[in-house]
């Protein structure tokens, strides 16, 4: 190549970039010389019209720079968290330039010089013959019947002048930008910025500038890699995209392919053979199938999610002053855009979402207002968020960008239960109202309705009623009255001071500033079951979850960390807000609750436990009437995950097809889980105590608790523990008459006289009594404690006694407890305790961690068939049990996990020689022990 416009060798050294940037413009004077020159000496018109004529034309001419031919056709890139391109924004159609004509073959820049510009090496800019006969005929028809642009011409025209307009005026102006530009840039760069800049044509349905782009779209490969039958086919494109379009006109293509290989033969760029070769090569075999969808990878997430924050950001950094102009700047501005976005775990949600396979079946059809029917989608939003810091990982908007295009992830829709521990038990917990035991009461309820409006009576969504339970119990089933009745005491607008600072307040909008929570939600109790008056997205629910898994702590969710622009420079930073919102006791303790939502059998997402057992996974579901919605989110310690499913135009989720929501959640999660497993128990603060409660009554379990659900382990805020024994079991002397059970009395015959286990409803402790009606009937109405008399008449000789547990007898903790791991399973053997009936087996994976209940055993042994993975040493004690006792834990003993030939002799290691005072925390039944 000709090199009269290298660079001075004192630059050579330098970055193109900077060589460009420090070239000085030649004054105007000089295009305007050469340009007179070039115009009189084609023409032969006088000086002096000549003069006054070329003045006129080059009134207004813009000025040009290096910058003019980069930074006009830059898009805006958008980059992962790890700095992977998930994709770029380019209004004017698909671009992405080049650096240098060295990223393109040799065969490609000769075969442009051979069809548009022969003399490009040696020539000054233009062609003073071709502008000739161009002035010529403006002026005698007063248009341009012919052109003869060179390369830097047609380089100026699609940089400068997009509109394309073919007059007189703008090729003088041309031809000076032209002169101009061969001064500042070297030929290299000339054709480079032409490569970049040139339009391609339509692709099928993308609009193609550059050829980087091009050749990825019609070969598959990059320029760099095309053979000489290819670059002359993607040369032949630019002369008329439309008509030369391999895919509409492939044998106009074919035709201009072989002029450009004639012509590169003539002017001796190629050899005879490779001209040849070329020729026969059957080059449009080697097309690949055009785009057709007409939309960028990731369409949910560019264009409904990055596209708006990125403009939203940059007006209020107020480098735009409005969103229009921050939108127009996007295809041309070359911002870099990094986002939080972990580009494989985003594949991964989108990849679940469009399996068609999982959605067999599931499209409904709907009347359409114009009496037209329409296929309505089951449709998915889901979105993963990192506890520890609020950055959004995932989103995914929905299965099928083309046939529902609406973002279901920032779509507001009714939360259903899932609003539960946010709005009511979370705030109820944090303000001391509830604890996880306290006392609820599933059964018909009553509020009076406003001025003339009925009163409301919730209800659950299975038939009837559960009656009593306690907090724990009401929300992993997911009582609909319960949840009411938290509110009602709690009140509203307490509930939604807390759900503010998690981003849920009122006035809170979608990314795109669809309101969500508006100030009605907070005058009405249905709120406490996702009665709200538009709903929320799975954004804001999984973003608010998310300070449970981080010890009470929200962190603004984000998606944009920075953008800056081409030279680096910062325009944005994100600064995202931090609230403590719980206190860690309150997280932990709804972390606990909702750990039985996922792996307790009465739980409402066992489905999610049987896919990962053993894992600390805890969420809650959420469902609306007639299974309008259906929710889940679910989280570990370090990320929270959402999802919505339902119809756009709300029709109800067949039964069949609504546990598919946890069938999403699993898929997509099951990657993040194998690599990032949830086998670390969560952490339990300061301040957090255990007991083994009754979970009809929430007290301290008595030998009567077991006829009524058994027990639970709860955590609680130290202080807020029960210390009193369970007095909703009792024992009472009845009989029956007419069919009816009544108190016996001492005039009931004493053959008639019967001893029964009851429920005493322990009216003053049930959460919002006072709006329960009389007389409802509940699962519990035929265990309750008769109130009648026997009707003969007398005192009651029994009305209701529950064990007298002030001086129980105590059982001894068990003794000599020992074990070894034999390579797979751990087993465990101690001393028998008098007036023992089972014994109870705690493990832990630390001294300092809580212990979890792994089984029961009636002998003096006990296997552990799965000892915790990746733990080094597992601890375990043992507690004694009766009918009307609990005995204090055992010694607490280390076992270590390594082969038995490698432990030197000593299966087992006492904890308290671990760690002195630490190993025997547990006091009295168990109480320090989860």
């Amino acid at each position: 190549m000709n090199g009269k416009n290298r660079r001075p060798t004192g630059r050579e050294d330098k970055p193109p970039a900077e060589v460009r940037a420090e070239r000085k413009h030649p004054v105007l004077g000089h295009a305007f010389r050469a340009v007179l020159l070039a115009v009189g000496s084609a023409c032969g018109f006088g000086v002096a019209f000549g003069v006054g004529y070329v003045a006129s034309m080059l009134r207004g001419l813009p000025k040009v720079s290096a910058a003019t031919f980069t930074n006009n056709s830059a898009a805006s890139v958008v980059y992962d968290d790890q700095g992977r391109v998930i994709g770029q924004f380019a209004g004017d159609g698909d671009r992405q330039p080049i650096a240098s004509i060295h990223q393109v073959s040799p065969y490609l820049v000769q075969a442009f010089v051979a069809a548009e510009d022969k003399t490009f090496f040696t020539n000054i800019g233009v062609n003073p013959m071709a502008m000739g006969r161009a002035f010529l005929q403006d002026l005698l028809g007063h248009r341009i019947e012919s052109g003869a642009s060179t390369i830097t011409q047609q380089t100026v025209k699609l940089a400068v002048f997009p509109e394309q307009q073919r007059t007189l005026k703008r090729k003088i102006q041309e031809i000076a930008l032209a002169l101009e530009v061969s001064h500042v840039l070297s030929k290299d760069e000339i054709l480079t910025d032409y490569m970049n800049w040139v339009y391609m044509g339509r692709m099928g349905t993308d609009t193609v500038y550059g050829v980087k782009r091009a050749s990825e779209i019609l070969f598959g490969k990059e320029p760099d890699q095309l053979t000489l039958a290819q670059a002359a086919l993607l040369a032949a494109l630019p002369n008329n995209p439309s008509y030369f379009s391999p895919y509409q006109f492939p044998q106009h293509a074919l035709m201009r392919q072989h002029y450009i290989l004639d012509q590169m033969l003539a002017n001796h760029m190629i050899s005879k053979a490779e001209y040849d070769a070329a020729y026969r090569e059957n080059v449009l075999k080697t097309l690949k199938p055009p785009p057709m969808s007409g939309l960028p990878a990731h369409p949910y997430l560019l264009l409904d999610e990055i596209k708006p924050l990125v403009i939203q950001d940059l007006v209020r950094a107020g480098i735009y002053d409005n969103a229009q102009e921050a939108e127009s700047a996007l295809p041309v501005a070359g911002l870099k855009i990094y986002t939080t976005i972990d580009l494989p775990m985003q594949e991964d949600v989108e990849r679940v979402l469009s399996d068609n396979q999982l959605f067999a079946g599931t499209d409904k059809t709907y009347r359409q207002p114009n009496g037209k029917t329409a296929t309505d989608l089951y449709e998915a939003g889901f979105a993963i968020v990192d506890n520890h810091t609020g950055a959004v990982l995932a989103v995914g908007g929905g299965r099928d960008y083309l046939r529902d295009a609406i973002d279901h992830a920032d779509l507001p829709r009714q939360p259903g239960s899932s609003i539960k521990p946010l709005l009511d038990y979370g705030p109820a917990i944090d303000t001391g109202l509830l604890t996880a035991a306290s006392e609820m009461y599933d059964a018909p309820t009553r509020f009076p309705g406003a001025a003339g409006q009925p009163p409301y009576e919730p209800h659950d969504d299975e038939p009837g009623f559960a009656g009593l339970m306690t907090a724990r119990v009401a929300l992993y089933e997911s009582r609909n009255v319960p949840a009411i009745d938290v509110l009602s005491v709690l009140t509203p607008q307490v509930g939604f001071s807390y759900l503010s600072k998690m981003g849920l307040g009122p006035g809170a909008t979608t990314w795109l500033g669809q309101p969500t929570i508006v100030a009605d939600d907070e005058h009405h109790l249905a709120a406490a079951i996702g009665g709200l008056d538009n709903g929320v997205t799975v954004l804001q629910m999984t973003s608010a979850y998310s300070t449970f898994a981080n010890q009470g702590v929200w962190h603004q969710s984000y998606l944009i960390r920075q953008i800056t622009d081409e030279s680096g420079r910062v325009l944005y930073q994100v600064d995202p807000a931090t609230h403590q919102v719980f206190t860690p006791q309150t997280a932990y303790i709804i972390t606990n609750m909702l750990h039985d939502v996922v792996y307790h059998p009465g739980g409402t997402a066992t489905a999610i436990g049987a896919r990962f057992p053993g894992q600390f996974i805890s969420g809650k579901t959420g469902t609306t009437d007639s299974l309008g919605d259906g929710w889940f989110i679910g989280y570990t310690q370090d990320y929270t995950a959402g999802i919505w499913m339902g119809y756009n135009n709300h029709e109800p989720i067949d039964p069949s097809n609504y546990n598919l929501k946890f069938t999403l959640w699993s898929d997509i999660m099951a990657p993040l889980l194998a690599s990032h497993p949830a086998k670390t128990p969560w952490p339990v603060p300061p301040g957090i105590v255990f007991r083994t409660v009754s979970s009809t009554s929430g007290l301290l379990p008595t030998p009567l608790s077991k006829a009524f659900g058994g027990t639970e382990t709860d955590p609680f805020v130290q202080g807020t523990e029960p210390t009193s024994y369970d007095d909703v079991a009792v024992e009472a002397k009845y009989t029956i008459v007419g069919g009816k059970k009544v108190l016996a009395t001492t005039r009931t015959p004493p053959a008639d006289v019967q001893v029964g286990t009851f429920i005493k409803l322990p009216t003053s402790r049930i959460v919002d009594w006072a709006h329960k009606i009389p007389n409802g009937v509940t699962a519990d109405t035929p265990y309750l404690l008769p109130s009648a008399l026997d009707p003969r008449g007398g005192t009651p000789l029994d009305a209701g006694t529950a064990p007298d547990m002030l001086n129980p007898s105590q059982l001894q903790p068990p003794a000599g407890l020992f074990g070894y791991y034999d390579g797979a399973e751990v087993w465990l053997g101690w001393n028998g305790v008098p007036g023992a009936t089972q014994y109870a087996i705690y493990r832990s994976t630390g001294v300092d961690q809580p212990y979890q209940k792994i089984g029961t055993s009636a002998s003096t042994s006990f296997v552990d068939p799965a000892p915790p993975q990746g733990a080094s040493v597992v601890y375990y004690k043992v507690i004694a049990e009766s009918n009307v006792s609990l005995s204090p834990p055992s010694r607490a003993i280390a076992v270590p996990l390594l082969p038995p030939g490698e432990t030197g002799g000593n299966p087992t290691a006492n904890a308290d020689s671990a760690n002195g005072s630490n190993a025997n925390r547990a006091s009295a039944g168990g109480a320090e022990m989860p």
